[in-house]
């Protein structure tokens, strides 16, 4: 076993890591909740970079959403977003190792 080559390897693989774990910020998904009245963007690590809620979400008089639905609908469109960042996130590191999974990491 030639313990060069697999040294050269590893660093190979831990720079494809750094790399994949810095470009992740770029990586964005969209969510959705209440059929479009609230709207979630979120990158690669997960964080929230455009929250939306449209206005009917919040409409007046009889029959206008409630402090709790909205809640309960950005809520829900941040865990869908969250969901698919993970899933993003997991599949362009996947990209960036050559499919080689490692334990415990993820984007």
């Amino acid at each position: 076993m030639d313990i060069q080559y697999l040294m050269r390897q590893a660093k190979k693989l831990e720079k494809a890591m750094a790399d994949a774990k810095e470009t992740l910020g770029a990586v964005a998904v969209e969510a959705e909740s209440g059929g479009g009245l609230v709207r979630v963007t979120m990158n690669g690590r997960c964080e929230i970079t455009r929250l939306s809620i449209d206005p009917r979400a919040l409409g007046e008089g009889p029959g206008a959403a409630d402090l709790a639905m909205v809640e309960d609908l950005v809520t829900a469109a941040v865990n869908a977003a969250a969901e698919k960042a993970r899933a993003a996130a997991d599949e362009h590191v996947q990209k960036a190792t050559g499919g080689i999974k490692l334990p415990g990491f993820t984007g």
